[in-house]
């Protein structure tokens, strides 16, 4: 009897502690949730410091209505980075010219109403690609991505209206939600197959918006003008060092079809100070990064990307 009276103290002793251990692992389980928390809010913050520092920065090098090419191919071609040795901190900033395909938002005829060119050549493109890659349903997906840019779908309608989000598309991942969706729908994978941002940026823009005619992509020159990537390819460089000429478009144009098929209305005679940039930093032993994008002393969509 004094034999099972202890076993039972010892069992009910064991089964304490493994209280104990398993409330002290929870314990620490939420004290390094909280401090890994914690740590991400100060690099967030710290990310929101350097993101105004950097746009300050941006508006001096980049004033707005003043453009410089060197200065514009220099940030593309070298990626600005800072190191302090002593406390091991250091930034790596690069930026892309951002306005280098078709708006999305021109495919909205409601958007372009006045400016029909521009509804035009978007059209041209988005029936052009669907034809080169040999979507299995063009007409379906057409007009799901102009049902989607012109808000026009009741989901999306009640959707935008419950966020106070303006209609359109505003970014990669919103549009590839859409690409997965038509996926899903019509069993075509050809979908993917297609590098959409050799075509369409996907970002809100103003009435005024021009393609970058100094960095557009080949791709949308070939479309555009009908003439053959390989030829664009073989001719439209761009450069990847300061010391390299940059070719504008209308100067590729002149030389490969004629000047009268430049038409400034739809693509800058010159680069733009419209840029994407991305900045990686250290924080406490950890590197994370954020981005944006830079427009004439506007910098809008600022993502935090966290821990990288």
């Amino acid at each position: 009897m004094d034999k099972t009276k202890r076993g039972i103290a010892l069992f009910i002793t064991l089964l304490v502690i493994a209280s104990i251990l398993s409330i002290v692992a929870v314990s620490f389980s939420y004290l390094e949730k909280v401090q890994k928390d914690a740590s991400k809010i100060s690099a967030l913050i710290q990310a929101n410091i350097l993101y105004k520092n950097t746009t300050e920065i941006l508006k001096i090098f980049f004033p707005k209505g003043k453009t410089d090419d060197k200065k514009l191919q220099m940030i593309y071609t070298l990626p600005l980075m800072l190191n302090e040795p002593k406390s091991g901190f250091n930034i790596n900033l690069k930026c892309n010219p951002l306005l280098v395909a078709v708006p999305i938002k021109w495919l909205d005829e409601k958007f372009t109403k006045k400016k029909i060119d521009r509804l035009e050549l978007a059209r041209k493109v988005l029936t052009a690609i669907l034809e080169k890659y040999e979507i299995e349903e063009p007409n379906k997906l057409e007009e799901m991505i102009i049902s989607k840019v012109t808000g026009e779908n009741q989901q999306d309608k009640e959707y935008q209206a419950r966020i106070k989000q303006p209609k359109g598309i505003f970014s990669k991942k919103e549009f590839y939600k859409l690409l997965l969706d038509y996926r899903m729908r019509y069993d075509d994978a050809k979908v993917f197959k297609i590098p959409w941002d050799k075509y369409f940026v996907f970002i809100d823009v103003t009435n005024k918006a021009v393609i970058d005619g100094d960095y557009i992509t080949a791709e949308l020159i070939s479309i555009a003008f009908d003439i053959p990537l390989q030829s664009v390819k073989d001719d439209w460089i761009v450069p990847t060092n300061i010391e390299e000429d940059k070719m504008t478009l209308k100067e590729f144009l002149t030389r490969n079809a004629t000047e009268e098929v430049f038409d400034n209305k739809l693509f800058s005679n010159k680069a733009l100070n419209v840029m994407h940039c991305e900045e990686r930093y250290s924080y406490r032993d950890r590197y994370y990064s954020f981005s944006f994008d830079y427009s004439e002393e506007r910098s809008v969509n600022f993502e935090f990307h966290g821990e990288i």
